[in-house]
């Protein structure tokens, strides 16, 4: 039996997201893109403008700024998470790459902070344009990215089963892991070393090191990626450096979160 889902609300969602996929569309646009019947769409729009999760410029609907408070809301609703975005700035600060702290959300990566490479030549994220401010609240698939693998890896095998029974193993680029033993045999390293790369699996020339944070409980709060290109991530770099500098990073995060739990505890 599936999962029991509200049709009028999965319309309105794929409607906002459509919206944004097109940079901004008309009801004739939406209509034609979706094959709804254009009652149907003005409805939904005439709903969505009226509580302020849209915002409408002459024909054109666009994404209202209403979001941006319940988005706000959810980074900040967990102390963890100000302090892993603390952690993601004092690391690419240091290192002068691009970091990122990723959870894990409907069985997806989302990312929640990032401190984005000034120099970085690659748009990496999916969405992403040269004009925008962050990529923060877009998806990755967890297959094909560090954090992924690090939040895969702390995942029991039934879990991670149904993460892809659900997303599949998409090819982002020809070195992406497509078969799902391939994957296991990587993620059981993954678990053995704390750490996880990607080499060019997301992006061709990008390597990614990777490693996951832990609440008090022992439960994956999330992970931490620092991300270059091919060219800057060589060698003793890669395979060294950068992964002992994430470790001790992490270490220290998890420590700062556990004191923040044990202050917040009666």
């Amino acid at each position: 039996m599936g999962k029991q889902t509200a049709k009028t609300t999965e319309r309105s969602l794929l409607i906002l997201q459509t919206i944004q996929n097109l940079g901004g569309a008309t009801a004739s646009e939406l209509a034609a893109e979706l094959g709804m019947a254009k009652s149907t769409i003005h409805v939904h729009l005439g709903t969505l403008l009226e509580n302020g999760y849209l915002t409408r410029e002459g024909e054109q609907y666009h994404i209202g700024l209403r979001f941006l408070n319940h988005g706000e809301y959810a980074r900040s609703r967990k102390k963890a998470y100000t302090l892993a975005k603390n952690a993601v700035n004092d690391i690419s600060d240091q290192i002068d790459e691009e970091v990122e702290f990723v959870v894990r959300n409907n069985n997806r990566g989302i990312l929640v902070h990032e401190s984005f490479h000034p120099d970085s030549q690659f748009l990496v994220k999916e969405q992403h344009a040269p004009n925008m401010a962050t990529s923060a609240g877009i998806y990755y698939h967890l297959h094909n990215v560090a954090t992924g693998k690090a939040i895969l890896a702390e995942l029991p095998e039934d879990h991670v089963e149904n993460v892809l029974d659900e997303w599949g193993l998409p090819a982002q680029t020809d070195q992406t892991i497509t078969e799902r033993e391939a994957l296991f045999r990587e993620l059981e390293q993954v678990r053995e070393e704390g750490i996880a790369f990607t080499d060019e699996e997301y992006v061709d020339g990008l390597r990614e090191v990777g490693r996951r944070v832990k609440e008090p409980d022992g439960t994956v709060l999330g992970a931490i990626a620092i991300i270059g290109p091919k060219y800057r991530f060589s060698s003793e770099r890669f395979t060294d450096e950068l992964p002992a500098l994430l470790r001790n990073r992490v270490d220290e995060l998890e420590t700062a979160i556990e004191q923040k739990y044990m202050e917040s505890r009666p």
